[in-house]
């Protein structure tokens, strides 16, 4: 076919995305792209193309930024496997086709999932498709926080340097990969609904200084889940019971991941200051100060002090005291650990003053 150069309107959020990259659009003397675009779906050996599947080869900014990571980006290609590169997830072969973008799929319904913060599922195909065509910035910016939790998993299992692994000796598969997701965005994104009642609140993903033994305690956490043998009690006659972990990651509906969420942010909270003492994170967690919402709940909305009717609320003024003050003579290491806080009213945490 012969070929003519032409400009043609890219529209504001392309040409912010291809802003200083030299491009050449090329269209057919006797054609259009469009039709060229439908002559590539036609030679799919038949078969009809979903809606994913012609949605993601669309030009738009988000589909030129999942593409470009697919099929140029060695860090998230080791992840997921190309024709030639086996992979480290679990159920995503290098054998994939190309055309049938398994891997955009998973990446695109992580940036409508993110976007959405965590509560919406992972969207519809339609949902899904419709993020992809709209060119809106919200999404790119979901983009980035993907990206870069992508990135940093894969290169914390070194997933760049093992590219011929085999099934049976790589180190997760889909869900656990996504909910590693989950829980970066949960302790990283203050956007994220359970971040603020999360006991591990880092500033950004270098605060991380052990991400593979983080990661790593998560998968045996979630693999330990989901397993009727080590998990007996979450199922009934070898199935999931409802309301569990394990039942949760059967589905990727709103409930589930909300589910999921909420599920890691207890493991979170559990683990954050084994983590700590270990040394795999280094920035300062959450001060005490910002952990009302959290010693709330854990007293159950109770004055740990007061007596007759102690009921507290998010309106109620709160003092965060320490039980053993950091002034008083027993006091010794970390006093702001959530272990030795509580919250009370200021009467009464004037009254205790500094006595244990």
């Amino acid at each position: 076919m012969d070929f003519k150069f032409t400009d043609i309107d890219l529209g504001e959020g392309i040409k912010d995305t291809f802003k200083n990259t030299q491009i050449i659009v090329a269209e057919g003397q006797k054609g259009h792209i469009k039709a060229y675009v439908d002559s590539i779906i036609a030679m799919n050996e038949g078969e009809p193309w979903s809606l994913f599947e012609s949605t993601i080869i669309k030009p738009t900014s988000l589909t030129y930024k999942i593409n470009n990571r697919i099929f140029h980006d060695p860090i998230i290609q080791s992840l997921f496997g190309t024709e030639n590169i086996k992979g480290n997830v679990k159920g995503m072969t290098g054998s994939y086709e190309i055309e049938k973008k398994g891997d955009a799929r998973f990446i695109a319904e992580l940036i409508y999932l993110i976007n959405h913060k965590c509560t919406s599922g992972i969207g519809t195909e339609a949902n899904v498709c419709d993020m992809l065509s709209s060119n809106e910035e919200v999404y790119l910016k979901s983009y980035q926080k993907v990206k870069k939790y992508l990135e940093l998993i894969s290169n914390a299992f070194d997933c760049p340097k093992n590219l011929k692994v085999i099934e049976a000796q790589k180190p997760f598969d889909k869900e656990s990969l996504r909910g590693m997701v989950l829980l970066l965005d949960l302790i990283s994104n203050n956007l994220n609904p359970d971040h603020l009642n999360c006991l591990l609140q880092i500033k950004n993903l270098d605060s991380i200084e052990a991400p593979k033994k983080l990661l790593e305690d998560y998968i045996k956490w979630h693999n330990k889940m989901i397993d009727v043998h080590t998990n007996p009690k979450d199922f009934i006659k070898g199935e999931p019971k409802p309301d569990t972990y394990v039942f949760n990651t059967r589905g990727a509906g709103a409930k589930n991941m909300r589910f999921r969420l909420q599920s890691i942010k207890d493991f979170v909270n559990d683990k954050c200051e084994e983590w700590k003492d270990l040394g795999y994170v280094t920035d300062e967690h959450i001060g005490y100060q910002k952990l009302k919402t959290h010693l709330l709940d854990k007293s159950n909305y109770k004055d740990e002090y007061g007596r007759g009717d102690n009921t507290l609320d998010l309106r109620s003024k709160v003092n965060i005291d320490h039980i053993i003050s950091k002034k008083g003579k027993k006091a010794s290491g970390n006093m702001d650990r959530v272990d030795n806080l509580v919250v009370t009213n200021p009467k009464s945490n004037k009254i205790k003053s500094n006595r244990y």
